[in-house]
């Protein structure tokens, strides 16, 4: 019984670490969403309407990099910015011209790794 009481002493630690190590690895390098506006004053926004501005935005808080933003349409197209310049802590948006209704999803990406997703939908 001592024997089953360690053990699960054991086992619970090791989740605690497992889910502790994530959260304080995945200090957050990068701020994006997507907001109905294309300004820096625009806020993340789920769902724009259909005539409204629509942009991506992306700020490298911990160094200069360059990324990648892709937007999947609700038709199933991709389309992608590719080498998009960001220096540290400046703000960047990518206009995204769809008025299509319905699901959107962009992703972002630095060095070939994806570093953020954000869904919204277009309303109709």
């Amino acid at each position: 019984m001592k024997g089953l009481k360690a053990l699960a002493a054991v086992l619970v630690a090791t989740g605690l670490l497992a889910s502790a190590v994530p959260a304080s690895a995945g200090a957050a390098a990068y701020r994006h969403y997507v907001g109905c506006g294309i300004s820096r004053n625009a806020t993340p926004s789920h769902v724009c309407p259909k005539g409204s501005k629509k942009g991506a935005f992306f700020k490298s808080l911990n160094a200069d990099v360059n990324y990648t933003v892709c937007v999947k349409f609700p038709s199933g197209k991709n389309l992608c910015a590719q080498a998009q310049k960001a220096e540290q802590g400046t703000l960047y948006v990518n206009k995204i011209t769809s008025t299509i209704p319905g699901r959107h999803r962009v992703s972002w990406f630095v060095e070939g790794k994806k570093v953020g997703t954000f869904v919204f939908r277009v309303k109709g």
